[in-house]
């Protein structure tokens, strides 16, 4: 009679071959994670920023986007300002709430540290009506991986730039 089967030597050469696949696929397999990740937060903040400046033409009056608790890591309101001070009161109207990104962190430099305002005609601007310009940086969870960038020009433009940042992320 013949048995088949599997010796333990051949059943511990294919422990052996898939131990060392999976050392080597699983951390690219995070990295992949992270990236998507990275692009999802990005791109809700990228959707956020259109919003605020599609709203602010469609109603023909200022709309502001101001991070929650003064920190763009908890998420993020859009409202129509209506007395014009850059953050929200109670009395104003609430066009979106939005929830934090699944990055390590968001950092936004000085001129939208605070807020990000647009005119009815689509422009950002300060609330003394100069021109507002800045950078969201958006870190990744590994600290050797591209973070990505959200600039916004002196029109209010955004654009998003895949960088390595090495400023304003924690660690």
């Amino acid at each position: 009679m013949l048995s088949r089967g599997f010796t333990l030597v051949e059943m511990m050469v294919a422990v052996a071959v898939l131990a060392i696949l999976l050392t080597i696929g699983l951390p690219a397999f995070g990295g992949l994670i992270d990236s998507q990740r990275m692009d999802s937060s990005v791109n809700g903040l990228m959707r956020s920023i259109q919003f605020t400046r599609t709203e602010a033409i469609r109603l023909n009056r200022p709309v502001t986007m101001t991070p929650l608790g003064q920190d763009w890591n908890n998420g993020w309101i859009i409202f129509l300002d209506a007395n014009h001070n850059g953050a929200h009161d109670s009395d104003e109207r609430v066009l979106r709430y939005e929830q934090p990104a699944l990055v390590s962190h968001i950092h936004a430099n000085a001129n939208i540290a605070d807020y990000l305002r647009y005119n009815a005609q689509g422009e950002s601007e300060l609330l003394n009506g100069g021109f507002q310009s800045g950078t969201f940086s958006l870190c990744p969870q590994q600290t050797a991986a591209q973070g990505r960038k959200v600039i916004i020009n002196r029109v209010g433009r955004a654009r998003i730039k895949r960088a390595f940042i090495t400023s304003g992320c924690p660690g």
